[in-house]
């Protein structure tokens, strides 16, 4: 990250931030994956995408204007270009290697909960792009950005830093399940390393999108194959 010559502090709205995205929001989503349980979506999948594309453009532009407040530059350009989309092609490749053990090793009912939220047909993958462009770009922002600047201003330990976004980012996508949250949480300690590789969140934004897109495009294959 880039800063502004101003004091490394946090003022009220950032703590607004830290307390509501790494705690509350956390919370709110594993106490509602628990009471749904193995059932299915509440809402239409078209709904889902639409909440969840305007939710999280809502938090990037409270963590825009909360990194402006603080002085954060969260989008310069990678500061060595060829390691930084090395490792990120690195870092997308072995994901979506692993994606198939992981996806073996699911229960029924975690593979069910994860297919029933991505596109079953062309129409649905139309908005489903849309949500790996705002997650690719958001999330990142949000997480690998700006609250993990405004995280080690109050911690001062990178590493302990790192690893409570980390848990806070995992468990915001407790909706996929548990052994997903568990993998998620592996798969944010890689791009922290890599925002710190590239000093940039660009190359991590590229990889998030590609990897929820491939994602989302392979798992309703695999699953239907299977029950057929």
């Amino acid at each position: 990250m880039i800063h502004a010559l101003i004091p490394d502090d946090v003022n009220p709205l950032g703590l607004m931030l830290l307390a509501f995205v790494g705690v509350f929001l956390p919370i709110v989503i594993v106490k509602s994956a628990r009471r749904l349980g193995t059932g299915p979506l509440p809402i239409s999948r078209s709904r889902f995408y639409q909440q969840t594309i305007f939710f999280q453009l809502f938090l990037a532009a409270i963590s825009a204007w909360t990194a402006y407040t603080h002085g954060i530059l969260a989008m310069p350009l990678p500061q060595r270009p060829l390691i930084a989309w090395s490792a990120a092609a690195v870092i997308y490749v072995l994901t979506v290697l692993t994606l198939k053990l992981r996806w073996a090793s699911r229960s029924d009912a975690s593979k069910r909960r994860l297919y029933d939220i991505l596109p079953h047909n062309s129409g649905e993958l139309v908005p489903y792009v849309f949500i790996c462009i705002v997650a690719g770009t958001a999330e990142e922002l949000v997480y690998r950005g700006v609250m993990t600047e405004l995280a080690q201003r109050l911690i001062g330990i990178a590493i302990v830093t790192i690893i409570a976004i980390s848990i806070s980012f995992a468990a915001a996508h407790a909706m996929q399940g548990l052994r997903s949250m568990a993998g998620i949480f592996v798969i944010a300690l890689a791009c922290h390393a890599l925002v710190w590789l590239a000093q940039s969140l660009i190359p991590v934004m590229v990889v998030h999108f590609a990897y929820d897109l491939t994602a989302g495009i392979l798992i309703p294959r695999w699953f239907e194959s299977a029950a057929q």
